[in-house]
């Protein structure tokens, strides 16, 4: 699903709890992409920057490059690698998960 609303093979992402989130500056537009998800987008250039599933954790997803300084979030593991592009490969040696990564 990633693929299909960035136009990219993969995003960084980091989850915080709905509480302890807040824009620093402006409101996101947002797009119910589904029954139960909804994506947060800048209203000025269209860069996405959340998920919020509905009636699930009570999480946000934030895509770490929307961020001013995406180098203080580095990835700690690969989720949903089942659906990676034949010609990505994963040379980081972090570790992998097929689906949802919850273990890690």
């Amino acid at each position: 699903m990633c693929r299909g609303t960035t136009g990219a093979p993969f995003v960084a992402w980091f989850t915080v709890p709905r509480a302890g989130f807040r824009y620093t500056q402006g409101k996101a537009t947002r797009f119910h992409s589904s029954a139960r998800v909804t994506r947060g987008f800048c209203p000025h250039c269209g860069t996405q920057l959340t998920f919020e599933e509905e009636g699930g954790a009570d999480d946000i997803d934030v895509t770490v490059c929307s961020l001013d300084d995406p180098e203080r979030l580095p990835p700690r593991k690969h989720i949903c690698a089942s659906s990676k592009r034949s010609w990505v490969k994963l040379a980081d040696g972090l570790p992998e998960y097929r689906d949802g990564g919850d273990g890690g």
